[in-house]
């Protein structure tokens, strides 16, 4: 590169490969491991995240005292199966929620757009596959 101003010869240098630190090695052969055991120091100590280690655990209410919807979270929510046949064909449509209702059109359109994805998707279609 003679003739090339120091400027630009900087631009096609190399910078010099920087490795990993390498481990250090054990503090003689027999450096026996730390045993955890009981912490040292004020409460909660052992507990890095535990913001609340100072303060009693809260006790646990009766279910009254809950309200209602909280325990309708733990039910699995309807299927697409079960929603359909309760918009579609009115089976049990009289426990209908607005929930259900939602969460049955999001479905829907779901399956809408996966079908006509399908339909859509030439190169991959077997033949004599018919999708109305």
């Amino acid at each position: 590169m003679a003739g090339v101003s120091p400027w630009l010869r900087g631009l096609f240098r190399m910078s010099a490969p920087r490795l990993a630190p390498k481990k250090a090695k054990g503090k003689g052969a027999g450096a026996a491991p730390k045993v955890a055991g009981v912490p040292t120091g004020p409460l909660g100590a052992g507990q890095v995240f535990n913001i609340y280690a100072d303060r009693p655990d809260e006790e646990i209410k009766p279910d009254s005292w809950y309200p209602k919807w909280l325990f309708e979270l733990e039910k699995p929510p309807k299927m697409y199966g079960e929603l359909s046949a309760m918009f579609v064909h009115g089976v049990n449509i009289e426990e209908a929620t607005l929930g259900d209702y939602q969460r049955f059109l999001r479905q829907h359109r779901k399956l809408v757009i996966k079908i006509n994805n399908l339909r859509l998707k030439k190169s991959k279609r077997r033949p004599g596959l018919k999708i109305a």
